[in-house]
């Protein structure tokens, strides 16, 4: 049997957009609570790790859209583990709407101490059998960010009580939302999000404030627009999402 852990969504109301869509952070959403029963499967769920003082930290995702949810659509999610290189843990996802895939994502997760908040290399309670060796995308890699590339300030963002999640910072599907509030409103309600990379670096808490950079790179040719967007506390580096986008037809 291949292992594969499958479950079922329909897209409601108040998780779209002006367009009847299924917004990134709610597409995040259910990719991680796909990720959780993943971890379930393959025997390293959150109950389990919390008993081992382990955690899971999301340190790369790569979302790439083929054709966004809509309102009242039923979706089957399905995910699996890709194995490990290094400290770095593989989780793939694709989505259906009835036979048409319409997402294709991959992720990397550590696992993290929850005493010294560093990553977990000791000996991991995976059951080594539940991988599946299939890639959706390419490996998640760092987004790269030119050095000659000038941000602009887009405002600053407070990671507020909803913001949080139980290992008491930001919950990591709420990032995209950051990222594409920041961006002209004019341009993302003219064009289509399309792929989103996302690289997490520092957690950020209750309380603390980031300041939020922007900058839109050249289109290469027979891409779409690509915006970085980065967040910074205290002037270090806590996340950067990379968003592109295509022109609404």
């Amino acid at each position: 049997m291949i292992p594969v852990v499958k479950m079922q969504f329909k897209v409601l109301t108040y998780e779209t957009d002006i367009n009847w869509s299924l917004k990134p952070v709610f597409l995040q959403d259910h990719l991680q609570e796909a990720a959780y029963d993943g971890g379930d499967f393959c025997g390293a769920g959150y109950e389990k790790l919390k008993e081992q003082g382990l955690f899971w930290a999301l340190n790369r995702m790569h979302i790439k859209v083929y054709s966004w949810p809509k309102r009242g659509d039923t979706i089957d999610l399905h995910t699996w583990s890709r194995a490990h290189e290094g400290p770095l843990w593989h989780r793939n996802f694709r989505l259906f709407r009835g036979s048409e895939v319409v997402v294709e994502a991959t992720s990397a997760w550590t696992l993290i101490d929850m005493a010294s908040r560093s990553i977990f290399r000791g000996e991991s309670s995976f059951d080594e059998s539940r991988h599946y060796g299939e890639d959706t995308l390419p490996f998640c890699s760092k987004i790269v960010i030119p050095k000659t590339l000038e941000f602009a300030e887009a405002g600053t963002r407070q990671a507020l009580y909803s913001d949080l999640d139980p290992n008491g910072h930001v919950n990591n599907c709420i990032y995209p939302g950051w990222a594409i509030d920041a961006l002209p409103l004019e341009y993302v309600t003219s064009h289509e999000l399309s792929d989103v990379q996302i690289n997490y670096y520092r957690e950020i808490h209750a309380g603390e404030t980031a300041d939020i950079l922007t900058a839109m790179l050249p289109a290469a040719e027979g891409s779409g627009d690509v915006w970085l967007v980065q967040g910074l506390v205290n002037g270090a580096q806590s996340f950067t999402v990379r968003l592109e986008f295509i022109p609404k037809n």
